[in-house]
């Protein structure tokens, strides 16, 4: 069988279908772009599947003297409501912020000095996949309103490659502190009771302290930090986690049909909130180590070492659902389809639910005789 011919590589970082000249789109799950007319199938060259590679922390003071874009010829577009800057296939029109939703968008420059990306995570499955995921999704909660399980009409889903950095670091701590165990004793006590005294005894708890001291190591690897400004909130960290280890080296052909935002946090600043979550998370394990009922004076001394950094590009399927005139986001992890996102709330239902549990401690308390 002689080999698949190469895509043709046209302008505006588009790949044509050597069958009948369509645009190529990356096929979810394979190393290979798939027109979307006629069905043929072209492999992705990739001269290395392992691991994307990793640079030391170091060199982020030589940032500015690199002149990179996500994709050659890519058009790019800002979005002025949430500021966002994506990179969208040449030949695709854009009408709207695939954040947002917002259509104050314009044309914008390259810009001339981001890192360009080592690696992508690919999507694992394709738009109609996630469209029911997402149907799933919106048909589960007690307090979602009847209506919108059935009639939630669904805005388009923009396939979206979202910039991350990720971080590795050797941690070694040196903690100290208080360890309190809880210990009790009886104690009587005098109170008057139909104005006569009566003697009764209770339990007092005290605290006995007891210093310690010790050391915990760890190695962190791929700390996540989202590089976005499009996408933020306490929705973007509950579509984590992803699988790094499924990273693959960088291709433009990884990119086919899909937009992609230019990371818009700094990776100097980016490397300084992973520093803080290691940190965090070896003050948590000195804790532990620390033990006892309860703690006080801990210090905890971390140094960091043998750090390095990485820009990933990670799939997320973007869109929004229009109930009662209200445009409603969702995001899906392209990766492990987890789905998080916005959803009305059915008000009648909490009230409910409310009175329900009123009602039945009111029941309980009566009786119990407590009045």
């Amino acid at each position: 069988m002689a080999a698949p011919a190469e895509p043709e590589a046209v302008a505006h970082n588009r790949f044509g279908c050597k069958s009948c000249g369509a645009d190529l789109e990356y096929a979810p799950g394979t190393f290979a772009m798939k027109c979307p007319y006629c069905g043929t199938e072209t492999d992705i060259p990739m001269d290395a599947r392992g691991p994307p590679p990793e640079h030391s922390v170091g060199e982020l003071s030589l940032l500015g003297a690199t002149v990179t874009a996500l994709a050659p010829n890519a058009r790019s577009i800002s979005c002025k409501q949430c500021g966002a800057t994506s990179q969208i296939p040449g030949g695709k029109t854009a009408t709207e912020c695939p954040f947002c939703g917002s259509n104050v968008i314009v044309p914008q420059e390259q810009s001339k000095a981001l890192i360009k990306p080592e690696g992508v995570i690919p999507f694992a499955f394709d738009r109609h996949a996630a469209h029911q995921k997402f149907v799933q999704w919106i048909q589960k909660g007690f307090f979602r309103p009847a209506a919108v399980k059935k009639s939630a009409t669904m805005d388009a889903i923009h396939s979206t490659y979202v910039p991350y950095f990720t971080y590795d670091a050797q941690a070694d701590s040196a903690w100290r502190g208080e360890a309190g165990t809880y210990y009790y004793t009886t104690e009587s006590y005098t109170v008057t009771v139909n104005g006569r005294p009566e003697r009764r005894t209770r339990q007092v708890r005290h605290v006995r302290w007891q210093w310690k001291s010790g050391a915990h190591a760890q190695f962190y690897d791929d700390v996540l930090v989202c590089a976005s400004r499009g996408l933020t909130g306490p929705l973007v960290g509950k579509l984590e986690p992803f699988n790094t280890k499924a990273a693959v080296p960088y291709t433009d052909q990884m990119l086919a049909g899909s937009e992609a935002e230019e990371y818009s946090v700094d990776p100097r600043e980016g490397y300084q909130r992973a520093a803080q979550k290691m940190l965090d998370h070896e003050r948590a394990e000195c804790s532990r180590l620390l033990g006892g009922d309860t703690q006080r004076n801990l210090h905890v001394s971390t140094a960091l070492s043998r750090q390095t950094f990485r820009h990933l590009l990670l799939p997320v399927y973007l869109a929004s659902y229009q109930y009662k005139g209200k445009s409603w986001k969702f995001m899906v992890n392209g990766q492990t389809g987890e789905v998080v996102g916005e959803a009305p709330v059915d008000w009648a239902k909490v009230l409910l639910v409310i009175g329900a549990v009123v009602g039945a401690v009111v029941v309980i308390a009566k009786l119990a005789g407590v009045f």
